[in-house]
């Protein structure tokens, strides 16, 4: 159960930063955001090791990946609501630095403990810096990021957490192309998430793998049309006293249809929904998302 609450906080995690594509924000400008996230979800995707036992077979999960109820004997049902504080500052014109604190309200319910209260609490912190690398013929970035054990940390396996507990450390590169005269753009990200050893834990967790593609287009003015697709992929992870290679790994794709109203040259309403396609050791079932977002200079 620990696993699976943990992977819900990976699924709200997945954006180090919101804003689009490989640009970076003009020199002495300050961008922020506030989003909120909800996924209520009683199935998730399966894993190679649920396909060796009978129980989880009986309940659907024949093999990885495919969609099953969270336990086939009790059940359960994942409830997550976030809420994302997060701030840019354009150092240079070429590099920002930024920052997002999250707000976890979790609970996860079953027949064995229909009544188990939401945990609420602030989450683990992240920072980040993004460095603009190339203007043209397309614009190129490079994101560092890290995200600190700031968070409530609850071992109990019967407890929902609100933190994962340990450090990681994400590299992001991006390249983004406007499609200009056409008022859109296109955009590319891959990653690698770092994922250190968390004492509390008895595996060792396998570093993951990120891709982002995105497009954007405007169709009348001031409003625009987006889609996404992530794809998050974990290594198996391994048991610290032996060193022996668990089957258990995560993977998640995604597509994400948004849509974004700008009132003015300062403000961004945006909303969308991520579906779930594949995946395994994760939460399905639809994400929802809106934002609020700010930006300013100090000229």
């Amino acid at each position: 159960m620990r696993k699976l609450l943990l992977a819900v906080l990976v699924i709200l995690a997945l954006p180090v930063e919101s804003f689009a594509g490989a640009w970076t924000l003009p020199k002495r400008r300050l961008w922020l955001k506030s989003a909120i996230f909800y996924q209520a979800s009683d199935r998730r995707f399966c894993t190679e090791q649920d396909a060796l036992s009978l129980a989880f077979r009986d309940a659907g999960c024949t093999a990885a990946g495919h969609r099953a109820p969270f336990d086939p004997f009790i059940g359960g049902e994942s409830r997550a609501l976030a809420i994302f504080t997060e701030a840019a500052y354009g150092a240079t014109g070429w590099l920002d630095v930024g920052v997002q604190i999250p707000f976890y309200s979790l609970q996860f319910t079953n027949l064995a403990n229909p009544r188990r209260p939401r945990s609420n609490s602030i989450g683990d912190v992240r920072f980040f810096t993004k460095l603009r690398l190339l203007q043209q013929p397309f614009v190129a970035s490079l994101t560092a990021g890290a995200k600190s054990p700031t968070g409530k940390f609850t071992v109990d396996a019967e407890a929902v957490n609100v933190s994962e507990g340990q450090w990681d450390f994400d590299v992001i590169g991006e390249v983004s192309k406007s499609l200009w005269p056409l008022r859109g753009y296109v955009s590319l990200g891959v990653g690698y998430r770092m994922r250190t050893d968390n004492d509390a834990f008895e595996h060792t967790m396998g570093d993951e793998l990120m891709l982002l593609v995105e497009a954007g287009y405007e169709p009348v003015s001031r409003v625009m049309i987006k889609g996404a697709l992530d794809w998050l992929r974990g290594r198996h992870p391994q048991i610290k006293a032996t060193k022996a290679t668990l089957l258990e790994r995560r993977e998640l794709v995604t597509i994400t249809p948004g849509l974004i109203y700008k009132p003015n040259d300062e403000f961004n309403l945006e909303a969308a929904v991520r579906f779930s396609i594949s995946g395994q050791d994760f939460p399905d079932g639809p994400q929802f998302t809106g934002g609020l977002s700010y930006s300013f200079s100090f000229h």
